[in-house]
């Protein structure tokens, strides 16, 4: 039998390849290819002298070039996949099959962005870009004021609720995007700007409104891609995964931390990030009744959370050892394992509230449902009590959901325990008072 001949250069850049590899890569093209997950590759000049990519740039059609470049020899035996290049975009891969075989784009926003994204070459457009990133002015609220606006939003945002600071992040929001848009952006106003999109989107959320709480997230991951750091897109991965999972898409929850760890899958900062996301998609798991891999996402969760070292920017969210149990005790009731949820719990509300009342709150229903689970249902009350009394000044609507909840699990102990009455009439006021929360947000 004759061996097969090994390839002796990259088929990417020509270098000369060791003879124990086999991969057809040199190191140095491996690395781009994984990382070409977050944003497009750099690529040689001779790239866009490809027939097929002259000829759709000719016809001027934005749609056929992105398929000439998917379809480039450059990258392989194999095209780029459309959800690839769609998360570029910060688009859904139908969305980039409509652009591919539909009529030209005629916008030039969306052709300068997009251009910018693939990196082609200004002279070989059939349009003027705007002025690039490094002929723009870096705010000095970036630099000098960003970290400690976002810490100080998040602060009282745990402490007082989404509801209460929407307004205030529109605000700041409008103030960093200024009227250059995301092409014109420097790297460092992308990540500010993805963060606060980001930071709408939760408080969207914890307001009651997904479908804004949505848009802001997609907005956010298209900034991060832009601004081409794998440990914000990431985050923003996790953030749609959560979103998906509250609104019962299990497929979509998993779909999206995935996505989050590919991002994320070289980066040696990274373990935080996916501690966070091996979390999420095991609540997804557990959401899609996929108990065996839920476990195992759940260990590996662990493992990488143990590993972690804090985040190493501010743009980052925090994800300290209560939000992490949060995560595995939603994952663990689920699969209907209250013992452990419980172990997990106990120790978490013992710990004083601090400025993380909603979170404190979410561990404390959680546990008083594992309870209600067991029937210890006098330390339900107790707890509830507790949570009631501690979000007397927070807004939220993800309390409010989680306070009905208990509510509707109390209800049937009403006749066999005499503290239950008291407290359902107790959770009817406290609901009443708060009704104010389910108004709509305001717009942009």
């Amino acid at each position: 039998m004759i061996a097969a001949s090994r390839p002796s250069r990259c088929a990417r850049c020509g270098a000369n390849l060791a003879a124990d590899n086999g991969s057809g890569r040199c190191a140095p093209c491996q690395r781009a290819e994984r990382d070409r997950i977050v944003a497009a590759p750099d690529v040689p000049p001779s790239f866009w002298s490809h027939e097929p990519l002259r000829h759709a740039l000719a016809d001027r059609h934005l749609g056929r070039v992105v398929r000439a470049y998917r379809h480039h020899p450059y990258h392989g035996r194999q095209p780029l996949p459309q959800t690839t290049v769609a998360g570029w975009f910060g688009i859904t891969q139908a969305q980039l099959s409509r652009i591919e075989n539909g009529p030209e784009v005629v916008h030039l926003d969306r052709l300068a962005h997009w251009a910018r994204v693939l990196r082609i070459p200004a002279h070989t457009l059939w349009f003027r870009l705007p002025a690039a990133p490094g002929d723009t002015p870096l705010p000095a609220d970036v630099v000098e004021v960003g970290p400690q606006l976002i810490r100080a939003l998040r602060s009282a945002d745990r402490q007082v609720g989404g509801k209460n600071l929407y307004s205030t992040v529109l605000t700041h929001l409008a103030a960093f995007s200024g009227p250059a848009g995301p092409p014109a952006m420097s790297p460092q106003v992308l990540m500010a700007t993805a963060t606060l999109r980001e930071m709408a989107g939760w408080m969207a959320h914890d307001s009651g409104d997904s479908t804004t709480s949505r848009r802001h997230f997609l907005a956010a991951l298209a900034l991060a891609v832009d601004s081409r750091d794998a440990l914000l897109v990431a985050q923003v991965h996790g953030s749609l995964s959560h979103l998906a999972c509250h609104g019962g898409n299990a497929e979509a929850a998993i779909s999206h931390a995935r996505d989050g760890l590919g991002a994320v899958a070289q980066v040696e900062a990274g373990a935080l990030a996916r501690a966070r996301l091996l979390a999420l998609q095991a609540r997804g798991l557990a959401a899609a009744g996929l108990t065996a891999d839920c476990r195992a996402s759940l260990q590996r969760a662990e493992s990488a959370f143990a590993e972690a070292a804090p985040a190493p920017t501010e743009w980052l969210s925090p994800f300290d050892r209560t939000s992490f149990d949060i995560e595995s005790a939603r994952c663990l009731l689920r699969l209907g394992d209250v013992t452990a949820a419980l172990r997990i719990l106990n120790g978490n509300v013992a710990e004083r509230p601090g400025g993380r009342v909603r979170s404190q709150a979410l561990a404390r229903m959680l546990l008083a449902t594992a309870l209600v689970g067991q029937a210890r249902i006098e330390e339900a009350c107790d707890l509830t009590h507790q949570t009631v009394e501690l979000t007397h000044g927070l807004v939220s609507a993800v309390v409010l959901d989680q306070l009905r909840h208990l509510a509707l699990l109390l209800r049937s102990h009403a006749a066999r325990c005499s503290d239950v009455p008291q407290l359902l009439d107790r959770l009817r006021d406290a609901i009443w008072e708060r009704r104010w929360v389910a108004l709509p947000l305001p717009t942009a």
